[in-house]
Parts: C-alpha cells; structure tokens; sequence
C-alpha cells in the first residue's frame, strides 16, 4: 500500500491564503495537507475559538464548505476563565475517531482549540490505519498553526532533558525488573516520567505483576489516575506470575476498558521484554508489518483457525484434513473418527470438540463463509 501526501485542494484553502494576511490567529484556519489512500482522502482544519459556540460554529462552517466528504470528524478543548476546561468530540460515523483526535489535543495540552478532521470515503475499508492518518492530520494542522503549548510536547520534553527519541524511557521505579535484561534490541534509558515506560512519543505502558496486585489492588488504580489526561495510547503489560489468574484478568479487563489502556498479557519477562521493544522498533511503521501473513488458499486460512485450538498443530490439521477433506466433514466427525487418526489423541479430540460447541467460534465462521467454496482437499 502507497500513502501519497499532496496539498489539499479544496475551497478552504483559499480562505486560509486570504486569512494569512491577517495579524489575528484567532480569525485564520488552518489546513492539513491531504493524505490520500486507497481513494480515501483525509485532511485536518483548526483554529482558536473561546467558547462552545465558536468551536461548533467552525464545524458547521468545514461541513458546509467541504461538501461530498463522508465524515467531519470534530474535537474540541476549551480554557474558561475560572480554570474549567471544555472537552467535546464528535464521531460524525467515524465510530471512536472523534475520542481519538481529543486524546491526541490533552497529550499535547492544546487549548482553546477546535480540530475537525474531513473523511472522503472512496469505496474500500480501510481498517485501523484510518486512525493513523486522521491523527497524523491533526497533528501536522496543530504544528502547523502553532496551536499546541510547546512547553509541554512530548517532543520537546524529551529534548529539554535529554532523552534519547529512539531509546525507551524507563522510570526509575523498574530498577531491578527482570524484564530489562530482555529489551536488547533497542536502547533504554532512566528518566523523570509519570509512567513505567515511555516507548513513543505518545505512546506509554505501566507495567503490573499478578501477584503484586492481589497484594495491593489499589496500586493500579492511583497509577493509570495520574495517565488519564496523556498519550494517545496507553499500555497496561501485565505479567501473569500466579495460577490463579482468571478473576484478576477479568478484573483488569474492566478497569482497562474505562480508563481507556490496552491491556497485554505476558507470561514470562522475556516475553513482557519483547513486546515494549516491538512497539518501540515499529513506532512510525505500518502494522501490516507485524501481522501474520495467511495465504488465501483453503488448506492456510484452516490450518490458521484450527490450529487456534491449543493443542492442535499444523500437522494435525493436515492430518484430519487429509483424512475427512473439509472442515465441514471434520465438524461433522463422530470423536471415535477422530481419535483414530494419527497423532490425534483423546485431548485433542475433546478440545477440537469444545472449541466447535462455542457459539461464535471462529471456525464455525469460516465454515459458513466458505460452504460455497469449499474444496475437497485430498492427500
């Protein structure tokens, strides 16, 4: 996939070139330039407003103005005088976009500012790489005008005290964690920071022992406070060091979802190592880079679903397909059938079993996509 960047070209540049010739930022808008992909175009408008009225007054404006777009998507920070801050966003059907480019404007301590960020849909889902580029719009329209508190960049901070933009920041407080031995293949550093690891310039990650917390539950709760107003994405690593998992897992889940982290489950400290090294090394790069590639034939995308079962490998998913022909007929298998395949004992079987009785099993879907298309696969 290409991204080309070009100037945008719509009616409202001509107002911004009009607009430069005024000394009052807080009459001028600004524009992003366009990224077009897979003819989908994205481009950012901003400017100063003082009051609610004024920031929804400009979207109305960029909705009339940029006519035919799918989507205008608004966000809006406001500092009154008595210190309340205004905090405002709207999808417009870009379902989370709205919150996103918000997130982006309290990183970045930006306000009295509105952002809306204009969507032309060209006919093919794009997927989450839409969110990169409706924030990289805002970012540029923001830089651009020179609306954010520079003082409190990400990027500046990080230049001010001397940290390092490729190395990881590490707080203070993981001095002795295990899983720094694991991180070899990007430099880390110790810094002044809120959270336990800073592997982007809006990107941060607490990290939290399974034990530890059903020592002190109360810990995590006082760290992600002092998060919620920073980064656009954050982090909570979790290692899972006890057998009884399953209620703190949950537990976790839910205060992830509220207080909008992405929770990552490791198993071992290498592991925990390795995932702060990869979102650190694929900062500024596609994640189609770090998907898993599956070929489209048959024989792949089953061997990609059954081998989800824990257990089964892909060598029995060979072998079943090769003794029953479909996924279909496999489904279909009396266990005493499958028990009798090679390699394919009676824990496999009842796992392969329990994961067909799940109602919204991911293999019962590719069977119903693929009743149509199925193939026989023979030895």
């Amino acid at each position: 996939m290409q991204i080309n960047e070009e100037s945008a070209t719509t009616t409202s540049d001509q107002q911004e070139t009009n607009a430069e010739t005024n000394n009052d930022t807080s009459l001028t808008v600004f524009h992003s330039s366009s990224i077009i992909d897979r003819k989908s175009k994205f481009v950012a408008h901003a400017k100063k407003v003082l009051s609610k009225e004024e920031a929804e007054s400009f979207w109305r404006e960029v909705q009339a103005t940029e006519k035919g777009a799918t989507h205008n998507i608004l966000a809006y920070r406001i500092h009154l005088s008595d210190g309340i801050i205004i905090e405002e966003y709207h999808d417009d059907g870009e379902t989370y976009a709205g919150n996103r480019v918000l997130t982006l404007l309290k990183t970045l301590d930006a306000k009295n500012v509105v952002v809306v960020v204009t969507r032309w849909f060209g006919g093919q889902m794009l997927g989450p790489i839409r969110f990169d580029h409706i924030l990289k719009c805002s970012r540029e329209v923001l830089d651009k005008g020179s609306l954010i508190n520079t003082n409190k960049s990400l990027t500046s901070v990080n230049k001010r005290v001397g940290y390092s933009t490729n190395s990881i920041i590490v707080n203070g407080c993981q001095k002795g964690n295990p899983i720094l031995q694991f991180i070899r293949n990007v430099p880390w550093e110790f810094g002044d920071i809120v959270p336990d690891y800073v592997v982007g310039q809006t990107t941060c990650a607490l990290f939290l022992s399974l034990r530890y917390h059903r020592l002190h539950p109360e810990y995590i709760y006082n760290r992600m406070d002092k998060l919620v107003h920073s980064y656009v994405l954050r982090i909570l690593l979790v290692l899972v060091d006890t057998d009884s998992h399953k209620d703190s897992i949950r537990e976790l889940t839910k205060i992830c979802v509220i207080n909008n982290f992405t929770m990552i489950l490791s198993w071992s400290s290498e592991e925990a190592g390795r995932y702060l090294e990869t979102y650190k090394v694929f900062e500024h790069k596609h994640p189609d880079l770090i998907m898993e590639k599956v070929e489209n034939d048959y024989l792949s995308k089953l061997t990609h679903c059954m081998t989800q079962i824990r257990f089964v490998n892909k060598t029995d998913v060979v072998t079943l397909a090769s003794t029953f022909g479909s996924l279909k007929n496999i489904m279909e298998a009396t266990p005493e059938d499958m028990s009798i395949c090679p390699g394919i004992g009676e824990q496999k079987v009842k796992k392969i079993q329990d994961a067909f009785e799940q109602p919204f099993s991911v293999l019962k879907k590719l069977n119903n996509n693929s009743k149509h298309k199925e193939k026989e696969i023979v030895n």
